[in-house]
């Protein structure tokens, strides 16, 4: 599950002519790192989604992400741009997208059939410049290269660590998975073919 959102509430007034009744719309203010070939974008996206990865579920096909309030820093971490309005990405280039919220907990209760059971294992990845080692989740006696084949673009690799990046620490990232270059089964359980 990926979460980190902080709730914000705003008034929609209807255009004139309209019965006056507000409407009330949820938004969701989620700080990111979006990692691109040779920097990284760090700055808030706002969604009318609780969870990053349903935001990119139902945007899937659109090929913009736009990230406000952001800090463009290279690849060493030295701070390029600090501060900007906006920063428009396009979405065939970023290979992870990092949550920077708090994990919160979700309530599925109810829903439990709406999910489908997976089990979650030990990989290493690597994705562009960028080597993971965390927790993918597939579902049971799946092999590995599933991941490889899903419909959608991204997915989730939860308690992850970036190699060679101590300072780190442990997060959530989103996969693009048409950027990886290998992956591989760490530990039992999870079979590569």
């Amino acid at each position: 599950m990926i979460h980190g959102s902080v709730r914000i509430c705003e008034l929609l007034s209807l255009p004139a002519g309209k019965d006056s009744m507000d409407l009330t719309a949820t938004t969701y203010s989620m700080t990111l790192e979006v990692y691109l070939q040779s920097a990284v974008l760090r700055g808030v996206l706002v969604t009318n989604q609780d969870r990053l990865s349903n935001y990119l579920i139902l945007r899937e096909g659109d090929e913009v992400l736009s990230i406000t309030n952001a800090t463009l820093d290279d690849l060493q971490g030295k701070t390029i741009a600090a501060g900007l309005a906006e920063y428009l990405i396009y979405m065939q280039e970023v290979f992870l997208i990092g949550d920077l919220g708090p994990e919160l907990s979700s309530d599925r209760s109810g829903y439990e059939h709406l999910y489908v059971k997976k089990e979650s294992n030990k990989a290493l990845i690597s994705v562009g410049p960028y080597w993971l080692k965390g927790n993918i989740h597939v579902v049971p006696g799946a092999p590995l290269h599933e991941l490889l084949l899903g419909k959608t673009r991204f997915f989730p690799i939860t308690d992850a660590t970036l190699i060679g990046r101590p300072e780190i620490a442990s997060r959530t990232y989103l996969v693009n998975r048409t950027k990886i270059g290998c992956m591989t089964a760490v530990g039992d359980g999870l079979v590569e073919l």
